[in-house]
């Protein structure tokens, strides 16, 4: 069975790893979707939760498109910060992903979360999950230009952590996270359950 530590380009093992944190690293599900429907309501909008998570979108821009209403009525900024409010407040409802991956990458490679997510989000979440102790490097949606699908998160990550993207193993669970990696020339692990065929 081939090393899963040695990259497929070169035969050479990874020099770093990247890991997306929601959905591969903790399940914050509860805590997004509750952290969307309570920034809504505390800018007067009231829909059910149910509709949040029939429409799981995280940004003022796309949650003003969906609800067609006027961009004063859901500006970025508060919208962000009732958001992070009730995320940090609600810190109970992470649910750990097992991280064997991580922890086994810390003894050989650079490490880094690269999220949509904000990095200070990211950093407190990581230490609800008891996984702060490794040497996390943390690219946060604030760190890049564009987020994902686009390529600059993780070509930003590959640059903190002084590895080529070719070298680098990025483990993620969604389209848009794995278009990102792949675009930005990494090697990529879909960590999303496939059935049998």
């Amino acid at each position: 069975m081939s090393d899963p530590r040695v990259t497929r380009a070169t035969g050479r093992p990874y020099a770093a790893y990247a890991f997306d944190f929601d959905g591969t690293l903790a399940d914050t599900a509860d805590v997004n979707l509750g952290a969307v429907h309570a920034s809504l309501a505390a800018h007067g909008i009231t829909v059910p939760l149910a509709w949040v998570a029939a429409n799981p979108v995280f940004t003022a821009p796309q949650l003003r498109r969906r609800l067609r209403i006027h961009p004063d009525a859901l500006p970025e900024h508060t919208f962000v910060e009732a958001a992070r409010a009730y995320w940090l407040s609600h810190t109970d409802l992470i649910r750990p992903i097992p991280a064997a991956a991580a922890r086994a990458a810390a003894d050989h490679a650079a490490l880094a979360v690269v999220s949509a997510n904000y990095a200070d989000i990211v950093r407190h979440a990581l230490s609800v999950i008891r996984l702060d102790d490794l040497p996390w490097t943390v690219v946060g949606r604030e760190d890049v230009p564009r987020t994902k699908s686009a390529p600059d998160p993780y070509l930003h990550a590959a640059v903190l952590l002084g590895a080529h993207p070719g070298e680098c193993l990025a483990h993620e669970d969604t389209d848009e996270g794995v278009t990102a990696a792949s675009a930005a020339g990494m090697d990529v692990i879909d960590i999303r359950p496939r059935p049998w065929q």
